[in-house]
């Protein structure tokens, strides 16, 4: 059998957290407050569908014209 190094942590030493001494924030920050999506990330959603989109049309576009090179 291994023996394994370590250290023995005991009781004292483990800090006790006490629930009620835990404060919750009593303002809530303004990206906790936004329910939707602003125009400019709206505009950001639809650039990136837009270049998903156009990479792989242009790349069946692609393979497309390469198959017809070769006669295939």
């Amino acid at each position: 059998m291994e023996t394994i190094k370590g250290q023995i942590i005991e009781e004292r030493d483990i800090n006790s957290v006490d629930v009620e001494s835990i404060e919750t924030p009593q303002k809530e920050c303004k990206s906790c407050k936004q329910k939707t999506l602003t125009s400019g990330q709206w505009g950001i959603a639809l650039l990136g569908m837009y270049l998903i989109f156009a990479s792989v049309y242009g790349t069946i576009k692609l393979i497309r014209d390469i198959s017809s090179y070769f006669g295939y």
